[in-house]
């Protein structure tokens, strides 16, 4: 399920480059021998293509290949089921193959980084034996967390004693915490 744009408008919304990568792979072992210099020829030429942003002209090429392909023959039905894959594949994901323009920019095209950052981020914290959370406090937690690995935890306290201030001048009510135990009231 890809995020809504609604909620990342600066967001640039991309396909790993290496899942184009292997889906080329797999579409050329239907044309060439496995782990053969034809192969990895003809998968070079084409993620050249891929990398460079030229995801239509590769779209094109893929058409062109599978308008060559006879319509009966040995291994043809796999070969055009495999082109129409791609083809499909590749054009509803256009928008997010603009590796080209991306590198340009000196922007990541792979998922490599965001994963190990999820990972640290999330996962350290939160995936551990026997939790369990809940969305809200889950939510909560991963704000703080990311303020901690920001290295922002004083600007952010500075902010929330700010805002206690600003609600104490407004006569409004402000609940204190402390570190300090609090004598509990005996029990009657």
């Amino acid at each position: 399920m890809r995020a809504s744009p609604g909620l990342f408008p600066k967001a640039i919304f991309t396909l790993d480059v290496w899942h184009a990568v292997e889906r080329l792979w797999s579409l050329g072992r239907h044309y060439h021998a496995e782990a053969s210099a034809p192969l990895k020829e003809w998968v070079d030429e084409l993620k050249a293509l891929v990398y460079a942003g030229e995801a239509k002209k590769l779209a094109t090429i893929l058409r062109g290949m599978l308008a060559d392909e006879p319509l009966h023959g040995p291994g043809t039905k796999a070969r055009r089921a495999a082109l129409e894959e791609q083809i499909g594949y590749v054009e509803k994901r256009l928008d997010m193959m603009r590796y080209g323009e991306w590198l340009k920019q000196d922007l990541v095209i792979g998922s490599g980084q965001a994963e190990g950052t999820v990972r640290h981020l999330v996962g350290e914290r939160f995936d551990c034996s026997g939790m369990r959370w809940r969305r809200e406090k889950a939510e909560a937690l991963l704000h703080l967390r990311c303020i901690e690995l920001n290295g922002d935890w004083q600007h952010f306290f500075a902010w929330v004693q700010k805002r206690i201030r600003h609600r104490l001048v407004q006569g409004k009510r402000v609940k204190i915490l402390t570190d300090q135990p609090l004598t509990l009231a005996t029990a009657a």
